[in-house]
């Protein structure tokens, strides 16, 4: 069942705004290119399936999904599982680095402790 023109239009329309906005805040780098594949694959995955919907209804009937609808919830779920699973992964990392980051800290502090009292050490037998 094809689309209705106007339909098709919108949405064709919305996802290559979604994509020039993604592209925009990538040469602006307000989004580290590293982080923000998973948008790109995903907009060029939209795109595609707006500008040709019977890719997705061939998909539908191979893979034996009634309706493209149900196809559209099952790909945002899955998405949404590996954004979170990518989210999930960039946190943990960023976690062990301020643990560690925080370690450094603390050793650099005593070390400047250690040599201020050191300092303070000599000038006090200079003093005498």
């Amino acid at each position: 069942m094809p689309l209705p023109l106007a339909l098709h239009i919108f949405l064709i329309v919305c996802v290559s705004i979604f994509f020039l906005v993604l592209l925009r805040y990538l040469v602006k780098r307000k989004l580290n290119l590293k982080y923000s594949l998973i948008w790109l694959l995903a907009s060029i995955v939209m795109l595609v399936g707006v500008i040709f919907p019977q890719i997705i209804v061939w998909l539908c009937s191979l893979v034996g999904i009634q309706t493209p609808a149900n196809a559209a919830f099952f790909v945002a779920i899955i998405f949404l599982f590996v954004l979170v699973m990518m989210l999930t992964a960039i946190v943990s990392h960023m976690n062990l680095r301020v643990y560690r980051n925080t370690q450094t800290q603390a050793i650099l502090e005593k070390r400047v402790r250690e040599l201020e009292d050191k300092l303070a050490e000599l000038d006090s037998k200079d003093g005498k």
